[in-house]
């Protein structure tokens, strides 16, 4: 295979020879000589050609003959000399750095500066402040950090998370060698990234963050703590940001890696601890996981797991809210509002449990005597219930006592003729007990009652289930009523305070069943927690992320 041939009109006199260290010092003149300097940078031309000595047959002397090439104007007027010289002789230059040249050795230079520069600064006692990134975040600093740190690492301060941080350049050297990946691992480090879990997490940060070394247990690759929790930010460390969240969160292909790992651990690991005594509703996980990719909560977010899920409210009260928010309930002279029966905590957070005595007794207040409406049944005992029931003699004559009857036989005649009027209406005994336990509907006693009387005679079994035991006792089913609904997020009612009930909870007014969850869907948050509603809608504004056990 034949080398292949220059261009036609290629000048190989003008080639510039971009690739050395030196340039003819004609070249300014637009005439650099062919040769060029040395690569020592000394001019090597002396003249234009070297002649050539042409012998014809015959001949013994010959004639010498120009060679000068055509690009340099060929063959000279007056030739050679008689003995072979150039008769057009160069005069020399002094040759030229090239730009190659002078660039490598700006860079050089430069390169010897910032090694130099960097060994004084790395070197001197004031290295400290050169090589922080920033300061520190409060809960990283002060006297109570210094001795968690003593306690943990040895030491106080920075040296208590960079442990050879009070070492010199050598040992910095040692440990970026030995760290994973290494200074010298040069393919591990191609494919490194700043969200991969490091040494330092896994000494440093997990040593008091103990129970936060994942996100979740079914992620493949732990999450570097820094990736997500920038320090040297200022006093205060910014929550973690949704390019961080999307880095998996996003990316479809991440999250069905999740899902072979994710069905060889029980969904119980899954579940977010609780503070002790609160009552969380825990939605059951599906089997491949949450995986729906998304990039924001406005963009792709799915709706939220509680509602999604199928799953119900495990209480079995007996309540439904079409009923108590429709035209059915009036309370003094009015229709009922959420605010009869939610009120906020202390905190506004969240709200207060309703209670029988707080919010029902005002309607149904238990009242088993439509002629003495001042008696009633305790709340929430079976055997308070029953010795009630057992003693009407006693109560009828104690109340009997407070209306000003004080004669015995007055007392005696009246306490009669009250329990005739009662067991004339709901039965006597264990009649009236069975009624007072067992009876769901209070219409079936008396429907010609009214029916704000007929709801106070309601017994335990209208609004409770209750069931019956060996001894055919009655067996009462506390209320449920979950504290927390979804324990992956954060909420507070206290800044949602303009906002109307309905607004957010719209199904509650057609919720016929207590088993119905009437929480807000992600539609009803979306209207603000976007760019176009301008609240805030970061992922970190609802979620916490770790699972601290």
């Amino acid at each position: 295979m034949k080398d292949q041939l220059p261009s036609p009109d290629f000048e190989r006199g003008r080639y510039e020879r971009p690739n050395e260290d030196w340039i003819c010092g004609h070249t300014c003149e637009g005439k650099p000589c062919r040769l060029g300097p040395t690569a020592a940078g000394s001019c090597r031309a002396s003249a234009e050609c070297r002649p050539m000595l042409v012998l014809q047959p015959g001949q013994e002397k010959g004639h010498w003959k120009c060679t000068r090439p055509r690009e340099h104007g060929g063959p000279c007027a007056d030739g050679p000399g008689p003995d072979g010289s150039c008769g057009c002789p160069i005069v020399s230059c002094s040759p030229q750095r090239s730009l190659r040249n002078v660039r490598g050795r700006i860079t050089w230079a430069a390169i010897a500066l910032t090694v130099a520069f960097l060994l004084v600064a790395l070197a001197g006692p004031w290295r400290w402040k050169f090589i922080s990134p920033g300061r520190l975040s409060a809960t990283h600093q002060g006297a109570g950090f210094d001795a968690i740190s003593r306690e943990r690492f040895g030491q106080p301060g920075c040296v208590g998370c960079h442990q050879a941080g009070e070492a010199g350049l050598g040992q910095w050297l040692l440990v970026a060698y030995n760290s994973d990946p290494g200074m010298l691992q040069f393919g591990k480090l191609a494919r490194a990234t700043t969200r991969e879990e490091t040494r330092m997490d896994r000494q440093n940060c997990v040593a008091c963050h103990r129970g936060y070394e994942r996100h979740q247990p079914d992620v493949v690759h732990a999450h570097s703590c820094s990736s997500c929790h920038l320090e040297h930010q200022g006093t205060r460390m910014l929550p973690p940001t949704d390019a961080g969240c999307a880095h998996c969160h996003a990316d479809a292909t991440t999250l069905a890696s999740f899902v072979a790992s994710a069905g060889k651990i029980p969904a119980a690991e899954f579940e977010l601890p609780v503070g002790p005594g609160v009552v969380a509703f825990r939605a059951p996980r599906p089997p491949g996981g949450r995986v729906s990719a998304f990039r924001s909560f406005a963009d792709g977010h799915p709706n939220f797991a509680t509602l999604t899920s199928g799953a119900k409210d495990p209480d079995t009260l007996r309540f439904p809210h079409a009923t108590h928010l429709g035209n059915t309930v009036s309370l003094g002279g009015r229709s009922l509002a959420c605010a009869d029966c939610h009120q906020p905590d202390a905190d506004g957070a969240y709200m207060k449990h309703p209670t029988f005595d707080r919010n029902c007794r005002v309607c149904h207040a238990l009242q088993f005597d439509p002629f003495n409406p001042e008696l009633t049944l305790p709340h929430g005992s079976v055997d308070a219930v029953r010795g009630i029931v057992r003693s009407l003699p006693l109560l009828y004559t104690d109340l009997a006592r407070s209306k000003g009857i004080t004669r015995a036989d007055d007392t005696a005649e009246w306490s009669r003729r009250a329990q005739n009027k009662i067991r004339a209406t709901l039965g006597g005994g264990d009649q009236l007990l069975e009624l007072a336990l067992f009876t769901p509907d209070p219409r079936t006693v008396d429907p010609k009652l009214s029916s704000d009387r007929r709801a106070q005679l309601a017994g335990c079994a209208y609004c409770h289930e209750v069931k019956r035991d060996a001894e055919h006792l009655a067996i009462v089913t506390p209320p449920v009523i979950p504290d927390r609904w979804m324990t992956a997020a954060r909420f507070s009612h206290a800044k949602h305070v303009q906002q109307s009930c309905a607004e957010c909870h719209a199904t509650t007014g057609a919720s016929l069943n207590a088993s119905d969850i009437n929480l807000p869907a992600r539609q009803s948050c979306v209207r603000c927690h976007s760019p176009n509603g301008g609240a805030p809608a970061g992922c970190a504004t609802c979620h916490s992320f770790h699972l601290g056990k």
